[in-house]
């Protein structure tokens, strides 16, 4: 293992829990806990943040985006959300429940909404 690589993780989570590293030809992926939050992040070589993934739920979604989420969906129940980030951009897939449907909901930083899926409950 990268000596970068793991300095830069600990300064950056030092408070992460079920940490498992996997090594690549090209890169490093590590996935962990923090609090609540389920956490997937991909470093290069060099130890530098390549991209991460960050599972979790309504509470930890940007006001904005929570805000208008409830006055464009009302009615509906955010069933878990799936955060993408890299250097320049990050995007919010957003899986909404209601009596009968599942939505998935794609969300910029600016609230800015796209539905990618729809179905029915089975």
């Amino acid at each position: 293992m990268n000596e970068k690589v793991l300095k830069s993780f600990k300064e950056t989570f030092p408070h992460a829990e079920q940490v498992n590293w996997q090594e690549f030809s090209e890169n490093y992926i590590v996935n962990f806990m923090e609090g609540d939050i389920r956490t997937r992040i991909n470093y290069d070589k060099e130890g530098n943040f390549v991209s991460a993934t960050r599972y979790y739920f309504e509470q930890n979604l940007p006001v904005n985006i929570l805000c208008k989420l409830k006055k464009r969906y009302p009615g509906q129940k955010v069933f878990g959300v799936t955060e993408v980030e890299t250097e320049s951009s990050t995007e919010y897939y957003i899986k909404l429940e209601d009596a009968t449907n599942f939505t998935t909901v794609k969300s910029d930083i600016a609230s800015n909404f796209e539905e990618t899926e729809k179905y029915k409950k089975m």
